[in-house]
């Protein structure tokens, strides 16, 4: 039974990254102050031009014209450490790492203490899945803004991501600080205290959570998975069916609720959460194997053998990606 994985600290969902931020003064950039080159004032005057349509065609989402306008600014202007902070931006909203770190780096380079290029440079390592440099700039960012709250964020997920659980503790200790209305970052405190396999403050953490937003499935599916472990089935039972309340279609909750009714012998209840979790989820084969084996417990030969069958094709599939 998986608990509800790291949650990034804009989303409520499994995780795993935190988007880039964009500060304001980056879409916002006076013409005047976009950085001085060399050459004369006209040459400069299209650069600064070629910026801001950059900006312009970023904030649509445009990001292969907003590349080719920063591009053509920088080829003017190669001083306008702005335009290499928003080239960043556009490629990592495009998925290229590499050449968004290229980028954040030069834009340390020239502006060693630029907490949101080393946070955003933090955050191309981090998706790239280089979690070690992650940390490090996302410690640097801390060191140059102390109060930088997604810094603290993303840095307790990287910590957690590479198994160092009381590092992570420490700093999302420090961002619950910071802001002791982030529900987010109860819940990621919590997930860590389990993985650590200190379920007492976890269930604290998902508590608290509760106290405040009564309904969080996040927190309720994670109680129920605690309890679930801990073999408490009643009480898993309770907040298996809560999670569902929010959400039907919790795929991870309707699966556990079949297992459970299941073992109470409640088939029907059973077959009935096992197609919801598997319209919500087709990628998990093994419920086909579970409806099998609930048909099979009620004497339906021809329906189990259906299911079997179709666990059994769609294993075969699976492999052969």
């Amino acid at each position: 039974m998986n608990l509800k994985r790291i949650i990034a600290m804009t989303f409520c969902c499994n995780i795993a990254t935190l988007g880039l931020l964009y500060p304001v003064h980056l879409m916002a950039q006076d013409e005047n102050t976009a950085g001085r080159g060399k050459g004369n004032s006209a040459n400069i005057d299209f650069a600064r031009e070629y910026y801001k349509q950059g900006m312009s065609y970023a904030q649509y989402g445009l990001y292969d014209e907003a590349l080719e306008m920063y591009k053509k600014s920088l080829e003017i202007n190669p001083n306008n450490i702005e335009a290499y902070k928003n080239l960043g931006i556009a490629y990592y909203q495009k998925g290229m790492h590499d050449n968004a770190i290229e980028s954040f780096k030069k834009v340390l380079e020239h502006r060693p203490k630029d907490d949101d290029a080393s946070y955003n440079l933090g955050s191309a390592y981090f998706d790239k899945g280089d979690f070690d440099k992650a940390i490090v700039y996302f410690q640097k960012t801390i060191e140059i803004s102390p109060d930088h709250r997604s810094a603290h964020s993303m840095l307790g997920i990287a910590y957690s991501t590479i198994g160092k659980y009381d590092d992570a503790i420490k700093v999302l200790k420090k961002r619950v600080e910071l802001d002791p209305n982030l529900l987010i970052t109860y819940l990621n405190l919590g997930i860590v205290y389990s993985l650590k396999g200190m379920d007492k403050e976890a269930l604290a953490e998902y508590t608290r959570v509760l106290e405040i937003d009564p309904g969080n499935e996040n927190a309720l599916y994670n109680i129920a998975s605690l309890c679930d472990r801990a073999g408490n089935t009643e009480e898993a039972f309770k907040y298996y069916n809560r999670t569902i309340e929010i959400n039907s279609t919790n795929s991870d909750a309707q699966y556990r609720l079949g297992k459970i009714y299941m073992q109470k012998k409640k088939y029907d209840d059973a077959i009935n959460a096992f197609q919801i979790a598997v319209m919500s989820n087709p990628s998990n084969i093994e419920i086909y194997n579970d409806i099998g084996n609930v048909y099979k417990a009620k004497g339906m030969k021809i329906d189990a053998d259906n299911y079997f069958s179709l666990y059994k094709k769609q294993s075969k599939s699976a492999k052969s990606k």
